[in-house]
């Protein structure tokens, strides 16, 4: 790609060499951060870093040549260990991250939508999470985001039904710094001297989902692939994620996930982010085999929403099933995407759109522009 780059007459000499530069870093940060997850899973498991067969991990080289003529074997191994199927076109996590991903959401305005504050008026029809109050670089805002002062937040607080939820209004991943205080003081105490962040309802999920885990809500993955040839929007893969022992469902918190077939369906196994396979939940023993409630809801719910988003060619929506039988979103992530969890169950992560997008992004790159 570095040649690919260099050699863009589109662009004078300065803006090649600043191209050059900028994916040099991040390719750079990408290696640097694999490296130490891949680590991590071969200390665990050093079966994952078993070869494949020379003929797959040839083609798996000559595919991806054109991102990089240093291939990473690592997504491969661990992909085909876990799930038995060794597919050349798995995306090596580091394209992914600095090439693939960029080049589809290449427009840095759309990560505006990922404000958790302003779902409820971009996105109307009590689909989001009810909110009861905002803080925006500091400023106290109530639920329609009009300006108050914190008397009026104290009164709102004193009103409302507990537990609720408290997070980043922005740039949280992970479950990263989400509280659920089940009374008036314990949310006075979070807040005070925070800012960026807002207070909303608890979600009561479905009782589908209670089998898994109890503890928090359990949420699907919903990823969606808009077209670069006709601009439609396909739901590429479905993933369920589960807390164990207490925690978020989020991999990064200790949750496990599963795969969900075409048909609805859980994939058999659910893995965690090292890609530990399990039968059935650790907790409570329920069996990765059953079918998602209400799936085509799920479908049509995501899509709706997707269809508002745009400039992005992929984006991964977080829902629930709640306790009153409807789905609702939890958040909208335009960058960050996981896709390991499609290619651990041994799918490809945009599916039959993979060379779509792989031409795509060689001819679309990024750093071209």
């Amino acid at each position: 790609m570095y040649r690919i780059i260099i050699q863009n007459n589109k662009l004078p000499l300065k803006e090649r060499l600043k191209g050059v530069i900028s994916y040099l870093l991040i390719r750079r940060g990408a290696h640097i951060l694999w490296k130490r997850r891949f680590n991590k899973v071969f200390d665990l498991y050093p079966d994952f870093n078993k070869p494949c067969e020379r003929s797959v991990e040839t083609a798996h080289k000559e595919f991806w040549k054109p991102f990089s003529r240093r291939l990473n074997m690592a997504t491969l191994r661990v992909c085909s260990s876990i799930s038995g199927v060794a597919n050349p076109k798995y995306i090596p996590e580091e394209i992914f991250v600095s090439d693939i991903e960029p080049t589809l959401n290449h427009t840095k305005t759309v990560e505006y939508l990922t404000y958790k504050s302003f779902y409820n008026h971009w996105f109307p029809g009590n689909i989001f999470p009810e909110d009861y109050f905002h803080n925006v670089d500091g400023e106290w805002l109530d639920s329609d985001l009009n300006p108050v002062d914190f008397s009026d937040i104290e009164f709102i607080s004193g009103k409302l039904n507990y537990p609720v939820v408290v997070k980043p209004n922005r740039d949280s991943y992970g479950g990263q710094n989400v509280y659920f205080p089940r009374n008036k003081d314990e949310l006075a105490t979070l807040i005070r001297n925070k800012k960026n962040f807002l207070v909303q309802e608890r979600i009561r999920q479905g009782s589908f989902y209670e089998q898994f885990n109890k503890s928090g809500i359990n949420t699907l993955r919903v990823n969606i692939y808009r077209s670069v040839k006709d601009n439609n929007l396909h739901i590429v893969n479905v993933v369920l994620r589960m807390g164990v022992g207490g925690s978020l469902d989020n991999e990064t918190a200790g949750g496990i996930v599963t795969m969900i077939r075409q048909d609805g369906a859980m994939n058999g196994f659910a893995v965690d982010k090292y890609g530990k396979k399990y039968i059935e939940h650790p907790d409570t023993g329920a069996r990765f085999t059953q079918e998602i409630p209400d799936f085509e809801g799920l479908k049509e719910t995501a899509l709706k929403i997707a269809g508002k988003i745009f400039y992005a060619g992929v984006v991964c929506l977080d829902l629930c099933y709640d306790s009153e039988r409807r789905w609702r979103m939890i958040e909208v992530n335009i960058n960050g995407g996981t896709i390991r969890f499609a290619q651990y169950h041994g799918s490809l992560f945009f599916g039959e759109f993979t060379d779509e997008v792989y031409e795509y992004c060689i001819n679309n790159h990024w750093a071209l522009k």
